[in-house]
């Protein structure tokens, strides 16, 4: 078969599988009723149809991490756009603390200190298995910091871990056969010392760590029952 050919059947049969979503897009971003996340991505079956699960950092902090690693939660409602635990005290998805300049991306946590927030826009998208319309997360803002960006996992001593990556950064990941498309920012929050990150060569700087890729993932929000 001709490539040429090949490429306009698989577009086509692409199309012909994805799902009608409803008009209604954004949805609200506040989300009372109790929720768990599962974290998509077809290519990369080790993580592809797992859980965003916690685990208990010390100092009230709750490190995200792909399941089995860490502890199942059903619990989690969005409010304004921030993943939020009803904890006593409520706890809040931020992006923030240990930066790598290697992929340029930043750890996404849940905490009750005031780190700019991970906020997200409420979508319709495709279950990438069924076809099935369902709601899911994507990135809206690190706070009121910087617009935008991509929240993906990455190796974390044998498990994986939630790291965000900023609008702009055109460094390419390549892991499974798979291209991930990265990007910039920061802050201290020890001493509240606010700086810019910038790519050694630039804004077209590679941002890619071979030894701990960075995977792009969607976060489809699943309902507790």
């Amino acid at each position: 078969m001709y490539p040429t050919l090949a490429l306009t059947l698989a577009l086509a049969s692409t199309i012909a599988t994805a799902c009608e979503l409803p008009s209604s897009q954004p949805l609200s971003s506040n989300i009372t009723e109790p929720f768990s996340l599962q974290v998509q991505n077809a290519s990369f079956p080790e993580i592809h149809n797992h859980f965003l699960n916690l685990w208990n950092w010390g100092g009230g902090d709750q490190h995200l991490f792909v399941s089995p690693a860490g502890n199942s939660t059903s619990e989690l409602t969005l409010v304004d756009g921030v993943i939020t635990l009803p904890w006593d005290p409520i706890r809040r998805a931020v992006i923030n603390g240990e930066y790598e300049p290697k992929d340029n991306t930043t750890k996404m946590f849940m905490t009750e200190r005031g780190d700019p927030r991970a906020v997200f826009d409420v979508v319709y998208g495709c279950n990438p298995d069924t076809d099935a319309v369902q709601v899911e997360l994507t990135m809206k803002s690190r706070g009121d910091l910087e617009q935008g960006g991509s929240i993906g996992v990455r190796p974390f001593d044998g498990n994986y871990d939630f790291r965000w990556t900023p609008e702009g950064n055109t460094g390419k990941s390549f892991s499974f056969s798979r291209s991930i498309e990265p990007d910039t920012l920061g802050l201290c929050s020890s001493v509240k010392l606010w700086f810019r990150r910038v790519p050694a060569n630039g804004a077209d700087a590679l941002a890619y760590d071979p030894e701990r890729p960075w995977t792009k993932v969607t976060l489809a929000i699943v309902r507790s029952e």
